[in-house]
């Protein structure tokens, strides 16, 4: 027992460590490239740069292992992800994490010595972490943008108004707003400098960012350059509209809320009492782990837990 709990604070305090150090990593990234925005360099400090900055070991090795992986054919729906979600990594880089995300949780759950089939969710449990944790990134990226939507149409009616082209007001959304809008408009002005149709610069940016207000935004513009009229006073218009829309939302989270914390906590119960009585009590818990009933029970038991929690999924969802 003395043994588990040093091992569960190790864990915990290298996990902690390892996330504090990619923080501070990020942020200092961040800075740096805003430091290059207002402070270009010459041309050859760059390249002597690039060439000192070496990625860390760890980058390397994913990098590496990622490379086993190069040929092959990974599905739409996880570029896309990975695009919508605003990631840097490749497909095949995201895979080699997955990979080493489920090898890293089956390697420790057989250092505790714990039974096959836990070791078996654990190896499952290891190689979906990734992947939930971009799907959570994607949703925070896509919410996030709603709100921004509104600042920007904002922005883009005032510099209209103000004597600005609509291309000129695009670009200073560009420079002005951060990520996600911000550095997508500044693509589609650099994208229609290059002579594309903007009808197509838009269609990929809602291929990008699918989003219903952006996508009523992009119709409407696209639909107001064709047939003409005050643009400002549609941005304004469509900016009203939109700021509704998210209110409503608010207030539906607010409402919602009890039931997103009464699926966690009555998911979680039975799973944080089953961990207890593992570690606490281990010849009350041990015919469950060692006994064929036992693994049957706990199987039936996961499977109820997982479709209560869809259930309830399902009914606190509501579509605005």
């Amino acid at each position: 027992m003395k043994l588990v709990i040093e091992l569960v604070f190790v864990f915990l305090v290298v996990s902690i460590s390892m996330y504090l150090i990619l923080s501070g990593f990020s942020k200092k990234r961040r800075m740096n490239h805003r430091i290059k925005e207002f402070l270009p360099v010459s041309q050859a400090e760059e390249d002597e740069s690039k060439k000192e900055k070496r990625p860390p070991l760890s980058k390397q090795f994913i990098l590496s292992l990622s490379n086993m992986f190069k040929n092959v054919q990974f599905s739409r729906k996880t570029e896309k992800m990975l695009v919508e979600a605003g990631s840097g990594l490749r497909p095949e880089e995201f895979f080699a994490l997955r990979i080493l995300a489920s090898a890293g949780f089956g390697l420790f759950t057989a250092f505790l010595s714990l039974p096959w089939f836990l070791s078996a969710i654990a190896v499952i449990i290891g190689y979906a972490i990734p992947h939930y944790f971009m799907k959570q990134k994607r949703k925070k990226r896509l919410t996030r943008l709603s709100y921004q939507l509104i600042e920007v149409l904002g922005m883009m009616a005032n510099s209209m108004r103000a004597g600005f082209s609509f291309m000129q007001a695009m670009q200073l959304v560009g420079k002005e707003i951060p990520d996600p809008l911000g550095p997508e408009f500044d693509r589609i002005v650099r994208q229609a400098g290059l002579g594309m149709p903007l009808e197509d610069v838009f269609e990929e940016l809602i291929d990008r960012l699918p989003n219903k207000e952006l996508e009523v935004v992009v119709q409407a513009i696209l639909a107001q350059r064709k047939s003409g009229g005050n643009l400002a006073e549609l941005l304004e218009t469509m900016e009203e509209t939109i700021r509704g829309r998210v209110r409503v939302l608010e207030e539906l989270n607010t409402l919602t809320a009890q039931g997103r914390m009464s699926s966690w906590i009555i998911t979680l119960l039975p799973v944080g009492l089953g961990l207890y009585l593992a570690f606490v009590s281990k010849d009350y818990f041990s015919p469950m782990l060692h006994h064929p009933l036992g693994w049957a029970m706990l199987t039936v038991g996961s499977v109820f837990i997982i479709i209560g929690w869809g259930v309830i999924q399902k009914i606190i969802r509501i579509e605005v």
